[in-house]
């Protein structure tokens, strides 16, 4: 078995690396570091800048703040733009996430306006609290 995982996944597929070696022949993840398991709650938050988007989606309020002034087609793109880049996209106390898109970016080669307008329409049903 092989993972490739983006995101929140990242941290269960690695634990299920660590606990079944026998089952995993890898596991690749895109925007998602590996913190070892430590003894009580978890470690990964001081592993992480404070401007990481996991960090500062986490906290109350903060996805409506950054998502809320754009419609769900934006911010969808804005998401595929940011992480098809090489560094990972880290705000500035002062900023949002879907700020440091830069939107005369093109998309990706393997992201197409009608697959965009697919999931933004998802989401735009869904919302970001949930799956689509």
């Amino acid at each position: 078995m092989a993972f490739e995982i983006q995101d929140f996944g990242g941290k269960p597929a690695y634990l299920f690396a660590l606990l079944h070696p026998e089952r995993v022949l890898g596991v690749v993840t895109l925007g998602v570091p590996f913190i070892p398991p430590g003894p009580g709650p978890s470690q990964y938050q001081k592993y992480l800048p404070e401007g990481f988007y996991i960090s500062r989606w986490k906290k109350p309020g903060r996805v409506e703040a950054d998502f809320g002034p754009l419609d769900a087609k934006t911010v969808v793109r804005n998401i595929y733009i940011l992480f098809s880049r090489s560094e990972i996209p880290i705000a500035a106390e002062n900023q949002e996430i879907m700020d440091l898109a830069d939107l005369s970016t093109p998309l990706p080669p393997w992201l197409t306006e009608e697959d965009l307008a697919t999931y933004g329409a998802l989401y735009e049903k869904s919302g970001f609290q949930s799956s689509m």
